[in-house]
């Protein structure tokens, strides 16, 4: 299990050692620790949050799948599922499970997973259908968003300036400008505190969808 928090981790822990099918090998505490804790143990599940601040999320969880293939992966995030949980299966989960969630039902989606499956929540499922049938009305703005550009996104809504936001993922001042401006003309805002309340609205604490932008 990788988490966010201490607290987190051995709650995790708590829940799937209910079930004495599953034997919790170990746990790390964000990004660092964890390629050396699944080397080690070689699980055939992994439970982790992704979406931590030094780190870009999807492209972890696309490494992750590459390096250990043998090793499912379940996301166990607070972040929201209706913008994260497609991206995260495409890159290589095999389930999403939001922290706000019951204990049955990660330990449904532990078994789910764990049994070779793909677990989904009935709401992602529901989008799924939706998206397959091609409906009108679904929420689709972040879509036209590159997966990096999300990543810059989310790390603008927890107010990191640029030069943080180029430290926290590697890469230069001048390809995150340019990534905020892909960002500006996807979503339409006009400028940079426009592109800061929307990221707020969108990956802050609200989980509504943002305001159309003046």
């Amino acid at each position: 299990m990788v988490g966010d928090t201490c607290v987190t981790e051995e709650g995790l822990a708590a829940i799937v050692g209910r079930d004495k099918c599953y034997h919790v090998c170990g746990s790390a505490h964000g990004f660092y620790d964890a390629g050396e804790l699944i080397r080690k143990h070689q699980p055939d599940l992994l439970l982790i949050e992704p979406f931590l601040e030094d780190r870009d999320g999807i492209r972890w969880i696309k490494d992750l799948a590459t390096e250990f293939p043998r090793t499912r992966i379940l996301i166990v995030s607070r972040q929201s599922e209706r913008i994260y949980a497609q991206r995260a299966l495409q890159a290589g989960a095999a389930g999403y499970w939001m922290k706000n969630g019951s204990a049955e039902e990660l330990l449904r989606a532990v078994e789910t997973v764990a049994g070779g499956e793909i677990y989904a929540s009935p709401l992602i499922t529901s989008l799924a259908v939706q998206k397959f049938t091609r409906r009108s009305n679904l929420p689709h703005d972040l879509d036209a968003l590159t997966d990096r550009e999300l990543a810059v996104f989310a790390l603008i809504a927890a107010e990191h300036r640029p030069g943080e936001i180029a430290k926290k993922l590697g890469i230069s001042r001048k390809t995150i400008e340019s990534h905020c401006e892909h960002i500006k003309q996807k979503l339409g805002y006009a400028n940079v505190e426009q592109l800061k309340r929307g990221a707020r609205e969108f990956l802050g604490t609200s989980t509504r969808p943002p305001k159309n932008p003046l």
